[in-house]
């Protein structure tokens, strides 16, 4: 029943509908019943020209003929529904026939048939049982024709009751097919809409991926390329050419993918650098029809962008691991530096073994502090920024700091304005801080003003600009592009000072840079201004 309702649904709806949306298929049959029409009627009124007996029949099959043709011409722009012009042609179907019939007094059989055609086509037209009235509106008109112009012979009725039988067999084996491609039409279009709805998920996919990805042609094309790619490779301009070839983006990716192409590997895997020479780029390769090698499907991966992920994940886990592990490192640590400084008070008249435990006791703190910094990896974005005053914060720090180096309080040079406020973790701003001095005091003269702390405001970026001078050596040319690195040291220590400074400087907005000076090194830190309205 809901199979019925279904169908019959869509058919009222198709019939609501301009010609314009006719399917392919049924325009296309809806002509070949006119020309069928056309045919047929052409062929009798050769077959009755010149004969003054059949004369109606002539003028029948001549009116038929035309009326066939300009039913052919005039499909496109007809404007009622399937069902009503189904009628409308099967009425005058019958009307042709009847006379035709009347003038030829031939059996019933002769012309009847000529109708079998248009009522399997009717069957598959229509699909429901409003079929089987089209053809029971033609076995009815044959009888009647039969019984009104007719001796109504028992021969004669039962010719015309089997050629409405024939009627009846035809139109079900119509709505069968019907029924069958009204089916196959369904599953096609609801695995073209899958196959749409998957193509688009595939582009929104490649879209968003933060990898390159290109498609080339046998011929060495460019099919397509996603917006990575292309701001990776050439400008939206280029990729917009209808013939641009790989080679015009770039020789180097050109090469390996001929190499891929003909030989299926590439024996250079080494990354590519992009024409500004900006970026490395890791190519992988694959085929996009592995049959027909119809094209090849190229990923572009970021070297520094990888590196920098996996060097992410890694420093996360150990992270995670050095939090739930340090308490139980500094337990014992804290026994050790204890029992150190113990044995040091009591070999005080043996100067070999205080320097041993005094030894013991700078290892330890070393230990401790690396596994302080250690277990700040995983910081970067637990900050509760705040409203924090930057004089009053930076005269404590470099008060402790004094105490914990120790170094004189001469060494540290202020320049502070008294009425900056910054917007930044409180915590997070003591760590940086403390970074950053304490690094320049280590690598100083170590007298009078070798660290300097100069502060300025900059409105309309809203920063605070926080300057880190020493008088030291400086940072070697083949360092500083380094030095932020984790790890990476050149002073012996855990490597992970300057790093954490970065990583704390951009969780509360801001950034850290090395600076230019003409003696020393000059670490440059930038954070952001209280908001006013929340100042």
């Amino acid at each position: 029943m809901a199979t019925s309702a279904a169908r019959k649904s869509a058919r009222l709806q198709s019939e609501a509908l301009a010609p314009s949306v006719f399917g392919a298929t049924t325009l296309r049959l809806l002509r070949l019943l006119s020309l069928y029409r056309c045919v047929a009627a052409i062929a009798l009124a050769i077959a009755t020209a010149g004969t003054s007996l059949h004369a109606v029949s002539y003028s029948a099959a001549a009116a038929y003929a035309i009326w066939s043709l300009l039913s052919l011409l005039t499909l496109p722009r007809f404007k009622g529904g399937v069902s009503g012009l189904l009628l409308v042609q099967l009425a005058i179907d019958l009307l042709f026939t009847v006379v035709i019939y009347f003038d030829s007094q031939s059996p019933v059989a002769t012309y009847a048939t000529y109708l079998y055609p248009i009522l399997a086509a009717h069957g598959w037209f229509l699909r429901d049982r409003i079929a089987f009235g089209h053809a029971a509106l033609a076995s009815i008109t044959l009888l009647v024709a039969e019984l009104a112009l007719r001796s109504a012979s028992v021969q004669a009725l039962t010719q015309a009751a089997l050629v409405g039988a024939g009627y009846f067999l035809l139109t079900a084996i119509g709505i069968l097919l019907g029924r069958s491609a009204e089916e196959s039409e369904q599953k096609v279009q609801l695995r073209t809409a899958d196959i749409r709805r998957l193509a688009h998920i595939n582009q929104v996919v490649i879209s968003e991926l933060n990898d390159g990805v290109l498609v080339i042609g046998a011929l060495g094309q460019v099919v397509m390329a996603n917006p990575q790619a292309t701001r990776w490779l050439g400008s939206d301009e280029a990729m917009m050419r209808s013939d641009l070839q790989l080679s015009d983006l770039s020789a180097d990716l050109h090469a390996r993918w001929m190499s891929y192409f003909l030989h299926n590997s590439t024996i250079d895997g080494s990354p590519i650098r992009t024409a500004d020479g900006a970026r490395l780029l890791t190519p992988r390769m694959m085929p996009v029809d592995l049959e027909q090698r119809a094209g090849t499907l190229i990923f572009l991966e970021d070297v520094e962008a990888a590196e920098a992920q996996a060097q992410q994940i890694k420093l996360a886990a150990l992270g995670r691991l050095s939090a739930s592990i340090a308490h139980e490192i500094r337990n014992p640590l804290s026994a050790i530096k204890q029992a150190a400084q113990l044995i040091g008070e009591e070999v005080s008249d043996n100067p070999g073994a205080r320097a041993l435990a005094t030894m013991i006791d700078k290892n330890v703190d070393r230990i401790d502090r690396i596994v302080r910094d250690v277990s700040l990896l995983g910081r970067r974005d637990r900050g509760t920024p705040g409203a924090v005053q930057l004089h009053e914060a930076v005269i404590e720090l470099v008060d402790e700091l004094c105490q914990s180096l120790p170094a004189p309080r001469a060494a540290f040079r202020l320049a502070l304005p008294e009425d900056a406020t910054i917007y930044v973790d409180r915590s997070h701003l003591d760590e940086m801080l403390v970074n950053l001095m304490s690094n320049a005091w280590r690598h100083s003269q170590k007298v009078s003003d070798s660290v300097t702390v100069l502060a300025t405001i900059n409105d309309e970026m809203q920063r605070a600009i926080i300057n880190v001078v020493d008088d030291g050596a400086g940072v070697a040319p083949e360092a500083a592009d380094r030095i932020f690195e984790p790890f990476f040291s050149g002073s012996g220590s855990t490597g992970l000072g300057l790093y954490l400074v970065r990583e704390l400087a951009l969780a509360n907005g801001g950034s850290v840079r090395l600076g230019s000076s003409q003696k020393g090194a000059r670490f440059v830190l930038e954070l952001p201004l209280m908001p006013e309205r929340e100042a």
